[in-house]
């Protein structure tokens, strides 16, 4: 299947947003287990703080999510044979890694 450049520019810029989401996500992920451990020590002021930038930073992630997931809804609607394709082979790929032996 030969692919026009714009093609693979607008697969690699999907990659790229889905890349930085998991990114956003990992540091959110580590924000919170930071938070977490933090919590124990935290006074009432402290911890209305910690809480409100806690807040701020799951708003800043949706906010960054809510735009990939977007951006992505426009690349499959403006390509949707190359999405389908895609989508077949990672799920092809994701079944034989699932039910390999050994």
């Amino acid at each position: 299947m030969d692919r026009s450049p714009s093609d693979r520019n607008t697969a690699t810029t999907s990659m790229d947003e889905t890349t930085e989401l998991y990114r956003e996500i990992d540091r959110l992920k580590t924000d919170l287990r930071q938070v977490r451990s933090d919590f124990a020590s935290l006074g009432g002021d402290a911890l209305r703080a910690a809480r409100a930038g806690l807040n701020e930073s799951v708003k800043t992630a949706a906010a960054k999510g809510k735009a990939v997931a977007d951006g992505a809804e426009a690349q499959i609607s403006s390509h949707p044979f190359i999405a389908v394709g895609t989508a077949f082979v990672v799920g092809l790929f994701v079944g034989l890694r699932l039910t390999r032996k050994g």
